[in-house]
């Protein structure tokens, strides 16, 4: 139910009064939660949202602290988004006002309640305030180490904001930040595609049992072994809203990645068959291709070299999708009529070397590579070992 006016003018009065002055204290029967929100439909929503609860019954307040919020509008937003340089703010709103956008996207939302004496509790809730004035709100985002749910863990972790509070971390499994994207995102999607091309080998690192908790899932797991003053951090866990079952929705094959790897690699086989035996080169199909490559690289150069976007450097993605390409098209524009030289052999050469370091490259851990990659390396393979090798006939 919304708050009716009154409700609003006693914490209108409230706020503007908390303002200007110094501490406030929370009465006797107020209460701070964790808010864990599940996953979304779009990508941005797809690895779930973590806020801050403030109730307390007395004053009638029913708040969110939300370090989730950003501003499309807001100038040179999507300048700054490209560039990595993203500043999200630290929002406030009902908790009725907050729920209700969940219940409208059918995402769940659980809420723990934490152990936190009264002390606690007002430090905690003066912080927030204070942290919510104009001039504190703004923080720079990361997607791995400065997000909604580190927010929380770091609030957690202050020993002078709250005290008593003891960290006891259990993660018996060795992930690595790509192994956790990928549980939140659907295995053939292009999604994950696209995520697995940009992001580089640092995002390869085995995590920490600190840094699971970038994740809102991971950080609602932990909260249940934490502790206070001895006591369980987590008093109680109910579910705020309760998603609806939903039929999913099954993405059609010929619209997926997987469809369109192997599909490059049978279309290769073919041409490469066809070629050899008959002579005739589709040399269209290998521009494209390449083509496709070589723009590509453009992208991941982009990415590592001119953004602050950390967790695409060190892109070794760089050996297929490659600026190398850009040679072999003109390799295969060149040598269309007749057979390469033995310089074009060599360009042709060095790029077949690249592609087969792909495997050892994934193999020994250096970067994990997308398992649909393979097929389209696979192709750009094949329809370079014939000007490497000199293995096409002339025509």
């Amino acid at each position: 139910m919304k708050p009716n006016l009154f409700c609003y003018f006693l914490v209108f009065i409230f706020f503007g009064n908390l303002t200007q002055a110094q501490d406030f204290k929370l009465s006797e029967y107020a209460s701070i939660s964790v808010l864990t929100c599940e996953p979304g439909t779009d990508l941005y929503a797809s690895f779930g949202h973590s806020a801050i609860r403030v109730q307390d019954p007395m004053m009638q307040l029913d708040i969110i602290y939300n370090y989730g919020i950003f501003d499309f509008y807001a100038p040179n937003f999507y300048t700054n988004f490209i560039k990595g340089n993203l500043t999200y703010t630290l929002g406030r709103q009902y908790f009725s006002d907050f729920l209700f956008e969940y219940e409208m996207e059918n995402r769940g939302v659980k809420e723990q309640v934490l152990r936190l004496d009264k002390t606690n509790r007002d430090r905690l809730f003066n912080f927030l305030e204070k942290n919510y004035r104009p001039e504190n709100r703004d923080y720079s985002y990361d997607f791995f180490y400065n997000n909604c749910a580190t927010k929380i863990r770091d609030l957690l972790e202050d020993k002078e904001l709250i005290s008593g509070v003891q960290i006891n971390q259990r993660v018996n499994e060795h992930k690595t930040f790509r192994d956790l994207l990928a549980e939140n995102l659907a295995a053939n999607s292009w999604a994950l595609f696209g995520i697995n091309l940009a992001l580089g080998s640092k995002v390869d690192q085995i995590v920490t049992p600190r840094e699971y908790q970038f994740l809102p899932n991971y950080l609602s797991e932990s909260l249940k072994t934490m502790t206070i003053y001895g006591e369980d951090l987590e008093e109680n866990d109910r579910m705020s809203y309760e998603s609806k079952p939903t039929k999913k929705v099954q993405e059609k094959l010929y619209n997926t990645p997987a469809f369109l790897s192997f599909l490059v690699l049978i279309l290769s086989l073919i041409i490469g068959t066809v070629a050899y035996f008959t002579g005739v080169k589709l040399w269209g199909f290998d521009l494209l291709l390449f083509g496709l490559s070589a723009l590509g690289s453009l992208l991941l150069l982009f990415l590592w070299f001119l953004t602050n976007h950390h967790p695409t450097v060190n892109n070794f993605n760089l050996l297929w999708v490659s600026p190398w390409a850009f040679l072999m098209i003109w390799v295969k524009i060149k040598t269309r009529l007749r057979k390469a030289t033995k310089a074009e052999s060599y360009i042709a050469l060095i790029f077949v070397l690249s592609l087969s370091a792909t495997p050892f490259v994934h193999w020994i851990g250096i970067q994990k590579f997308d398992p649909l990659f393979f097929p389209i390396i696979g192709a750009l393979w094949m329809r370079s070992v014939p000007l490497a090798f000199q293995l096409n006939p002339s025509k």
